[in-house]
């Protein structure tokens, strides 16, 4: 009696196991990080050359209903790291370059339709305190 029941058991649980066909492939494209303790994943976001420099390519997110908004630009198709970087609240520019700022960037995949990197990035007031602070930033978008 236990071996019915044990077949009919693992019959069932067998029978409840979905196959790979029915589960919905999800777009994993984003802009992940966490800012000041608070995690985001940025799946919206538009990717276009600058038009005043061409060999600068703009990623630009907005996120926090829209009162904050990501900027960053990255030489177009260079695997280094990232030129500037901008946070925009509530219309206040804050940036960071790779000269002065407080910062690791990593571009590591850089096509004209796909982009891949990680990004840690203070953001420091005149006091030199930071005021924004970004960390575990990966960027895995196409465009």
């Amino acid at each position: 009696m236990k071996k019915v029941l044990l077949c009919v058991i693992a019959f069932t649980f067998l029978s409840c196991i979905s196959d790979d066909e029915t589960i919905p492939i999800v777009d994993k494209s984003a802009i992940s990080f966490n800012l000041n303790g608070t995690d985001y994943s940025l799946t919206e976001y538009s990717v276009q050359l600058n038009p005043l420099d061409t060999n600068d390519r703009i990623i630009e997110a907005s996120f926090d209903n829209n009162t904050k908004t990501l900027i960053f630009f990255v030489m177009v198709e260079e695997t280094n790291q990232i030129d500037e970087f901008i946070l925009l609240e509530n219309g206040v520019e804050y940036s960071s370059d790779p000269t002065y700022g407080d910062r690791e960037t990593s571009i590591t995949i850089h096509t004209d339709s796909k982009m891949e990197g990680t990004f840690r990035v203070n953001i420091k007031d005149a006091r030199d305190q930071p005021i924004f602070t970004f960390t575990n930033g990966v960027i895995d978008i196409e465009y």
